[in-house]
């Protein structure tokens, strides 16, 4: 992959040269520059004045700091062009396509999980989570989990060790409906790879707590 000096003009080339690195990149025109999105959603990066400015906060815009990584200056565009949280990436990351790709995944992962945290902050009961009811609800009752903060909290594998330890019936498609609900996602669409891995974290949690692991075979994740 080339150092991204490329025109405003040639946006698609940008997008060509992220494709390389995550694949599903496009482009929207804003008041000034271009937004970067992954899957036509995410927005993780901003090119304008020929610079890739990534977003990042907390932990991942220390770490773009100690890169050497400048934030957005307004003074540089429009003044009123103000983005906050973004970060000038140097030529040494745009050369180093690892680095780079690792970034953006970096970006993209702290998104979707602000987007989750503020989906599920809106959501008192369980029983108005994805997947779940007033039946699933009052099991998790019986095990102090009385509200979604809580069960985010302990977690889905948690929550099917504590349904357990209570002898509360605690399959293997409930420990789906909890993940699913925690994911803000529909449990009948997790891929066979998910799964894997999803059971995998299950059955360490539940031998860790000295219950047999799912009897179901699992196949080597690649």
């Amino acid at each position: 992959m080339k150092t991204l000096i490329i025109p405003n003009d040639h946006i698609s080339k940008v997008c060509d040269l992220l494709n390389q690195l995550i694949g599903d990149v496009t482009s929207k025109n804003l008041f000034t520059g271009y937004g970067l999105y992954h899957k036509e959603k995410d927005m993780f990066a901003v090119w304008a004045n020929n610079k890739v400015y990534l977003r990042a906060k907390d932990e991942l815009s220390i770490k773009l700091k100690g890169l050497g990584c400048k934030p957005f200056a307004t003074n540089e565009l429009n003044k009123r062009f103000v983005l906050s949280d973004y970060y000038a990436l140097t030529e040494s990351i745009l050369k180093d396509n690892v680095l780079m790709r690792t970034l953006i995944i970096l970006s993209i992962s702290q998104i979707r999980k602000e987007k989750l945290d503020s989906a599920l902050s809106k959501i008192g009961r369980i029983r108005d989570l994805p997947n779940l009811s007033v039946k699933y609800e009052r099991a998790l009752k019986k095990v102090g989990i009385d509200n979604v903060d809580t069960l985010r909290q302990i977690g889905a594998e948690n929550a099917i060790v504590r349904l357990k330890k209570a002898d509360i019936g605690a399959t293997e498609a409930f420990y789906w409906r909890l993940r699913g609900a925690l994911e803000n996602r529909n449990c009948e669409f997790y891929t066979e790879k998910e799964k894997e891995r999803g059971l995998s974290k299950l059955n360490e949690i539940l031998s860790a707590n000295g219950f047999r692991r799912c009897k179901r075979t699992l196949k080597k994740v690649e």
